[in-house]
């Protein structure tokens, strides 16, 4: 690096430039790319999908949970999203305002509340995600066997990569 960088120093280090990065980034490739542009637009369909249901990044996270989890207490979505109850809270508040989720009562501790997606908006979330589903699932059985289990193999890989670094500490921890 062409500058030192330490956490105890009093002052604030600048960004790293462009130039800085280059140095410590492998060599673009097409493979490296590939995997970029499938992020890239990954996040952009993330947001074209909130577009769709009108809802912020959060409540389609909470979305996401409640289609794939099935019916969910406050408290259970607020584990989910990494979020106080309070958040939570609102969250559901917002989804009910639009008519995304209902609130019920738990099946068998009546007590308790529980957050179930409405079927129009399941409804529309699987409308726009069948299309990449299937686009997918597509690609997949066109492969031959042997490629497919080198892009498998590659894939976990790459999971690996970024399962460890999601479980790294953070910086002062």
């Amino acid at each position: 690096m062409a500058h030192a960088r330490n956490s105890h120093d009093d002052e604030v280090t600048a960004a790293w430039s462009r130039d800085e990065l280059a140095e410590h980034v492998p060599d673009a490739n097409s493979i490296n790319n590939a995997l970029h542009e499938i992020n890239t637009l990954s996040r952009a369909f993330e947001r074209r999908l909130g577009n769709v249901l009108t809802v912020n990044q959060t409540d389609l996270a909470a979305m996401e949970h409640l289609i794939q989890e099935g019916p969910l207490t406050p408290s259970e979505l607020a584990a989910r999203l990494n979020v106080s109850t309070a958040a939570s809270t609102l969250v559901v508040d917002r989804l009910v305002a639009l008519g995304h989720v209902e609130r019920h009562r738990h099946e068998h501790d009546r007590r308790k509340i529980v957050v179930v997606p409405s079927r129009a908006s399941v409804n529309r979330a699987v409308d726009q995600l069948m299309p990449v589903i299937l686009g997918i699932s597509a690609l997949v059985d066109d492969l031959p066997e042997n490629d497919r289990t080198v892009v498998e193999g590659f894939l976990e890989r790459v999971i690996g990569v970024y399962s460890r670094a999601v479980a790294a500490p953070l910086d002062g921890d």
